[in-house]
């Protein structure tokens, strides 16, 4: 998958009570690009948010200053500002990125990432290690709404900076609803499971990297149950695992109008549980 740089956007002087913090605009027609968002709004808008509200702020925080004070990166999304947990915001016309409370699983906040158009980035981003040995795990919640079409769809990385292309590392991506692992040092590059993510509801994924030269590999698991296992990856790049991003890293070939939520995110060299 060749990936193009992606550039740093700056914040719009746009501020609404549900979206404070807003990066990034569709060159598009706003009522295209949020076709997609508009597909599973109303049919999961108030169960989304009565978790939300049910976990309440305190929840949200409270897992980031408690079991995971030591992680390396623990987000909820609580802060109004994105770069209050993370490192950088990248976008390219076509995507959005916001931090939203108009659908959380926990606490008053969740991110949002938005694309239009093929080959769009709207991610957060972390620096993390270097990690040179060893495993990396990752656990987050997702939200995908039914019928939006996921035609490699790329919501997160694991490994070096992105640049220069090749990079060097893991994408995962949503591929015809199921989880795909992409990396250019994998035999083969792309492994595709057959466990279908859930739409409409919140769910836990858990990632797994095995940090490796030779044999690395990685395991994707979707409420617990294994949903894909990658083996023969190389998952040790030459400076080590320095990056995390989440959102929309990539809309691929997609131009179809997507959308998906990520809230309660850590990532560490422990075991990473999904939350009672």
């Amino acid at each position: 998958m060749a990936r193009a740089a992606v550039v740093l956007c700056a914040l719009f002087g746009v501020a609404c009570s549900d979206n404070p913090y807003v990066i990034g605009r569709a060159a598009v027609d706003a009522a295209a690009a949020d076709a997609g968002a508009d597909a599973g709004a109303d049919a999961g808008s108030d169960a989304g948010s009565d978790a939300g509200s049910d976990g309440g702020v305190d929840a949200g925080r409270g897992e980031c200053a408690a079991e995971h004070a030591l992680a390396l990166v623990c987000s909820g999304f609580e802060s109004p500002d994105l770069l209050a947990d993370w490192d950088g915001t990248d976008t390219r016309p076509g995507g959005m990125l916001e931090r939203t409370t108009a659908r959380t699983r926990t606490g008053a906040g969740a991110l949002r990432a938005s694309s239009a158009a093929m080959m769009i980035a709207a991610v957060v981003s972390k620096r993390i290690g270097p990690i040179v040995s060893g495993d990396v795990y990752v656990r987050l919640y997702l939200y995908v709404a039914a019928g939006l079409p996921t035609r490699t769809m790329n919501f997160m990385f694991v490994g070096d900076y992105p640049m220069p292309d090749p990079f060097v590392g893991i994408d995962f991506n949503l591929l015809d609803g199921a989880l795909q692992v992409f990396s250019p040092q994998g035999n083969p590059v792309r492994q595709t499971g057959s466990v279908l993510i859930p739409r409409d509801r919140w769910f836990c994924l858990r990632a797994h990297v095995a940090v490796r030269d030779d044999a690395g590999f990685v395991q994707l698991f979707v409420d617990d149950m294994l949903a894909l296992e990658a083996t023969d990856i190389d998952t040790l790049p030459p400076a080590g695992v320095r990056e995390l991003r989440v959102g929309i890293d990539w809309s691929s070939g997609q131009d179809d109008p997507f959308e998906l939520y990520i809230d309660d995110v850590v990532l560490d060299t422990a075991p990473v549980a999904c939350a009672p």
